[in-house]
């Protein structure tokens, strides 16, 4: 989709990453993964620090989604990552900032600013939330994070204008990008609805299913595959059951193989928070394949979805329920038109990971 400057030689660099975690595979997981298979990539090390935050709770699928990603890296490239977990504590005391030359942090990591600074480390950071307004102290040093990182990036311009009505030098929105699917498979041969996230309020998913229970597609050509989980399962068997739907799949966590395969198989994407979701990367893999999508004029979410994406409200059962019917009731032919438009400004919207390197080298004084 996007290609590749591999004249941005990292030799030698040795990068640190810092992350949140709450224990659970999602996008900040996917992309600092992604970013560090482009860096080792390119001669540099990746230390990959994921700080436990409040609500930790580990269920397994950082681990065995790393380890399947990192069975595809060259056995040096390999060799050249480590990732740990690291509480406050121990990330004040260690020495993670003393055997580096460079610190990106995802999302504003108060104490990595504060520890880059101290020893003059470039420090740059991907804004992943938007910004939340208020005198609280965490807010008010949350702002300052930001503002003292040597360059920013936001993931939407939606995230980005919370943070900057006016745009600051050192400032870009770059959205992050995961490990995308490749490959198309033929649009007659795609079947049905697909969701792709964690399964919490306000993701969309209660509502997604309650439009799909009362449109009741054909089952067979139209099923809804939900792909995830989360502390909303018990709920969403429980309405299941009680209106008897039929066609719904809860497949539960899968693969990044057969998460990719699944993505590029179905004829939509379904993605419609309620929730100012800060960009929607599951509309973005989507698209790489040519399959369109049905998303809530929602946060960053509508931008990721692109010019021709079916468009409900946030939150509407009845939206939601309308695009979707749209959708089962689209000839083959429009269908195929939309399949080819979705892919339109992708690759101005994704712009390839050199940025990262290209970026670091500047403030390194190696380019």
């Amino acid at each position: 989709m996007v290609g590749k400057n591999s004249s941005l030689d990292l030799s030698g660099l040795r990068i640190l990453m810092l992350a949140p975690c709450l224990g659970k595979f999602g996008g900040i997981e996917t992309f600092c993964l992604t970013l560090a298979e482009d860096l080792l990539s390119r001669g540099a090390s990746v230390r990959l620090l994921r700080k436990k935050v409040s609500g930790y709770s580990n269920d397994g699928s950082i681990e065995s989604s790393e380890e399947e990603i990192r069975k595809s890296w060259k056995t040096q490239e390999d060799h050249r990552f480590s990732s740990d977990y690291v509480d406050g504590g121990k990330l004040l005391a260690g020495t993670a900032f003393d055997e580096c030359d460079l610190v990106h942090l995802h999302n504003p990591m108060v104490e990595g600013v504060w520890l880059a600074k101290r020893r003059n480390l470039p420090c740059v950071m991907t804004v992943y939330n938007w910004r939340r307004r208020g005198l609280h102290p965490r807010l008010l040093a949350w702002r300052w994070a930001v503002r003292s990182a040597d360059r920013r990036w936001y993931i939407s311009e939606f995230v980005w204008d919370t943070w900057e009505r006016t745009r600051r030098k050192g400032s870009a929105r770059l959205p992050v990008v995961s490990r995308m699917p490749s490959g198309e498979t033929e649009p007659s041969k795609r079947r049905g609805f697909l969701f792709l996230g964690r399964w919490i309020p306000n993701k969309g998913l209660r509502v997604l299913i309650k439009a799909y229970s009362e449109l009741a597609p054909d089952p067979e050509a139209w099923p809804l595959t939900v792909l995830g989980d989360g502390p909303l399962r018990p709920e969403i068997e429980r309405m299941l059951s009680q209106t008897k739907t039929k066609g719904v799949r809860l497949l539960g966590f899968v693969s990044e193989e057969e998460r990719q395969n699944q993505t590029r198989n179905a004829k939509w994407m379904v993605t419609p928070p309620h929730t100012k979701e800060d960009l929607g990367l599951t509309p973005l893999e989507a698209r790489s394949v040519g399959v369109p999508c049905i998303v809530s004029a929602d946060g960053g979410v509508k931008e990721t979805g692109g010019a021709h994406a079916l468009v409900c409200e946030p939150g509407k059962v009845d939206s939601l329920m309308n695009c979707m019917k749209r959708a089962v009731e689209m000839e083959d032919a429009q269908y195929e038109r939309m399949s080819r438009l979705t892919k339109e400004g992708l690759g101005d919207y994704v712009r390839p990971l050199d940025e990262y390197a290209s970026e670091y080298l500047t403030l390194l004084g190696r380019k």
